[in-house]
C-alpha cells in the first residue's frame, strides 16, 4: 500500500477509534506505525486520543511479547523529548506516558514519579501532566503526595482548562488534601472538555469539582 493510503486508511482508523485493529496493522507494517507516531502531534483531538491510545496498546503487546527493553527505551525517549534540549517539547508525552502505566501497571515505578517530575514545573506540560495522573488514578497516589505542594499550586492559575483538569485528577488519584483547593472552584460556571474512558466530557468546573470532593469524602485512602 502506498505512503498516502496508508496514512488516509490511519487516519480513518484513528477517527473511528479502531484501537485494536490498527494495532494489528503496526505490528505487521512499520509504516502504520510510523504514521501512528506522527498522528501524536496532531490537533484534531479525536485523531490525538486515539493516536495516543493505539500507541500504548502497541507498546503494551511489545511487553507482553517481552521486548521489555524496547518498551523502556520508548518511554525514555519520551522524557527526552519533554526535556528543552530535545529541540521540541513533546506536548503530548505525559498523557502517553500516563496511558503506558495505565495499560502496564507494572511500569508505575519509576516511570509515574518521572511523570510528574518532568512535566509539572513545564507550563505547556502541566495539562498532560494532570491528565496523567488523572488517568493512572489512585496507584500514583504516593508519587501525587511527593509532588503534593507543587500540584495544588496550579490551583493558582486563571487557566480554565488547568482547572478543571486538576479538579477532575486529584478526585481520581484520591489526593484529600485538595478538598479545600476544589471548594474553591464550586462558583466556576466555565466549561471544560476532558477525555476520559474514550469519552470527550464537557462539565463545568464547579461540576467535575464536586464529582471528586464526593469521591473524596467517601474516600478511605
Amino acid at each position: 500500500m502506498e505512503k498516502e493510503s496508508i496514512k488516509k486508511h490511519v487516519r480513518e482508523l484513528l477517527f473511528k477509534r479502531n484501537i485494536n485493529e490498527l494495532a494489528d496493522l503496526c505490528q505487521v507494517n512499520r509504516h502504520y506505525w510510523q504514521e501512528v507516531k506522527f498522528s501524536l502531534y496532531e490537533l484534531d483531538k479525536r485523531i490525538l486520543w486515539s493516536a495516543i491510545e493505539t500507541s500504548a496498546e502497541v507498546i503494551k503487546r511489545w511487553w507482553n511479547y517481552g521486548n521489555n527493553e524496547k518498551v523502556r527505551v520508548y518511554i525514555r525517549n519520551l522524557f527526552w523529548s519533554m526535556n528543552d534540549e530535545s529541540g521540541g517539547i513533546g506536548w503530548n508525552s505525559p498523557c502517553l506516558i500516563a496511558e503506558i502505566i495505565h495499560n502496564i501497571p507494572e511500569l508505575i515505578n519509576p516511570y509515574g514519579s518521572m511523570m510528574i517530575a518532568y512535566s509539572i514545573d513545564e507550563p505547556p506540560l502541566v495539562r498532560g501532566c494532570l491528565w496523567g495522573v488523572g488517568r493512572i488514578g489512585n496507584p500514583i497516589l504516593d508519587s501525587v503526595r511527593f509532588f503534593e505542594k507543587k500540584i495544588l499550586d496550579v490551583f493558582n492559575t486563571n487557566d480554565i482548562e488547568t482547572l478543571g483538569l486538576a479538579a477532575w485528577a486529584l478526585g481520581e488519584v484520591g489526593l484529600k488534601s485538595s478538598l479545600p483547593f476544589l471548594n474553591r472552584l464550586l462558583d466556576k460556571e466555565e466549561k471544560v472538555i476532558i477525555y476520559v474512558n474514550g469519552n470527550f466530557i464537557e462539565r463545568k468546573v464547579k461540576e467535575w469539582a464536586k464529582e471528586s470532593i464526593n469521591k473524596l469524602k467517601i474516600s478511605r485512602t
